[in-house]
C-alpha cells in the first residue's frame, strides 16, 4: 500500500493544488477480478473527482486493462488515475499513448483530463528573468485589466484565462522571481496575488515586456479574418490622432493561423498587387483576442509590439495611447 500522505504532499506541493482523498464508498460492490491486488479511493483536485487505483506495476497488464476499464465504467462514470510505486520511461510511453492517466508520488503524474504531465527532471539552474515569456506576459495582462488582488489559486488562474495548470505553475515562479506577484501558502493550496494592478503594474513590468507578434505577413481579405481584432498602426489609429493606413492589420494566434492556413489562407505579395484588398496580419504568440476591446487587441500588447519601431512618430502616439488610457 502507497503512503497516502507521501502521494497528496507531492499533489499540493508540485502543482499547488487542493488534493484530497477518501475512501470510494462502491468498491465493495466490484466483482472480485476488478478488487483483486487494487485498493480503490476518490481522489479530489480542486473540484474534479477521480477514481485512484493503487495497483502493483508487476500485476499490470494492458489490454486486461482496458477491457476492464470498460466494466469499472458501470461504477464510475468519471475520469480513472493509475498510481504506481514506479514506472519505466517505457511504460511511461505506453500509458501516454492510450490516453491512461497515471500518478507516481514524487517523481510522475499525467492527467489529460486536467491537462497536465509532469514528470522528474534534475533542476537547472535558475537564470535571470529579463523578458518575459509568452505565457507569463499572457498571464500578466490579466493581473493587470483585472483591477482586483483577490488571491487565487494556480487552477483557477488556470481556469479564468485558459490554459494549463503547468503553464501556470511556469508563468507564476517567472512572475514572482520579478517581484510582480507573491505566493502564499495557505492549507494544502499556494494562492498567486498580483503585487499591484492597473498602470501601477504595467510601470513595474514595462521594462520585460516582449513584442507578441511572432511574425507578419500579407494575406488575402476575407470575411472571417475582418472579425479579427485591428492591432499595429490601425490599433493604433483607433486610439490616438494617427491617419489610418491603407492596408489594414490584424492579429491572430498561432493556433488559429494554422487553421486558416489549412483552409487555404492566401499569402499576397504588395508589390504585386494593383488592387488593396489585402490586409496585413500578425501571428501573435498567444491569443489577442482574449484582452481585446472596442475590436481592437489590448494597449499593453500594443505598446509592445511596438517596442522596437524606428519611427518617432510611432514612439509619440504609443506614448499619447498609455497617457490616455483609463486604467
Amino acid at each position: 500500500m502507497f503512503e497516502v500522505m507521501l502521494m497528496l504532499s507531492y499533489l499540493n506541493e508540485t502543482l499547488g493544488l487542493c488534493a484530497t482523498e477518501r475512501p470510494w464508498d462502491d468498491a465493495d460492490r466490484l466483482p472480485l477480478f476488478l478488487r483483486s491486488g487494487r485498493t480503490y479511493s476518490v481522489l479530489t483536485i480542486e473540484n474534479t473527482d477521480l477514481l485512484l487505483i493503487y495497483l502493483d506495476v508487476d500485476q499490470f497488464q494492458l489490454s486486461a486493462f482496458l477491457k476492464q476499464r470498460n466494466k469499472l465504467l458501470e461504477f464510475w462514470k468519471g475520469d480513472m488515475v493509475l498510481c504506481f510505486r514506479a514506472l519505466t520511461s517505457y511504460q511511461r510511453k505506453v500509458l501516454i499513448e492510450n490516453h491512461i492517466s497515471f500518478l507516481v508520488p514524487g517523481s510522475q503524474l499525467y492527467l489529460p483530463c486536467l491537462g497536465i504531465l509532469l514528470q522528474e527532471r534534475t533542476a537547472a539552474a535558475q537564470k535571470a528573468v529579463s523578458r518575459l515569456s509568452p505565457q507569463s506576459q499572457f498571464l500578466l495582462l490579466y493581473f493587470i485589466y483585472c483591477h482586483n488582488s483577490t488571491a487565487l489559486t494556480k487552477v483557477q488562474l488556470s481556469r479564468q484565462i485558459g490554459v494549463s495548470p503547468m503553464s501556470i505553475t511556469r508563468s507564476v515562479q517567472e512572475l514572482e522571481s520579478l517581484g510582480l506577484v507573491s505566493v502564499q501558502k495557505s492549507g494544502r493550496s499556494n494562492y498567486v496575488t498580483p503585487v499591484r494592478t492597473g498602470k501601477e503594474l504595467f510601470d513595474m513590468a514595462r521594462q520585460y515586456f516582449i513584442d507578441p507578434v511572432q511574425k507578419r505577413l500579407y494575406v488575402q481579405q476575407t470575411n472571417e479574418l475582418m472579425k479579427l481584432p485591428l492591432s499595429g498602426e490601425s490599433a493604433l489609429c483607433e486610439r490616438t490622432m494617427l491617419n489610418m493606413p491603407p492596408v489594414p492589420c490584424r492579429a491572430i494566434d498561432r493556433k488559429a493561423y494554422k487553421r486558416q492556413q489549412e483552409a487555404g489562407l492566401k499569402r499576397i505579395e504588395p508589390a504585386w498587387q494593383s488592387k488593396t484588398d489585402y490586409m496585413q496580419l500578425e501571428v501573435w504568440r498567444y491569443d489577442p483576442v482574449c484582452f481585446s476591446h472596442a475590436g481592437t487587441v489590448d494597449i499593453v500588447s500594443l505598446a509592445a509590439s511596438f517596442r522596437s519601431h524606428p519611427d518617432e512618430r510611432i514612439e509619440m502616439a504609443v506614448d499619447e495611447m498609455l497617457e490616455d488610457y483609463q486604467w
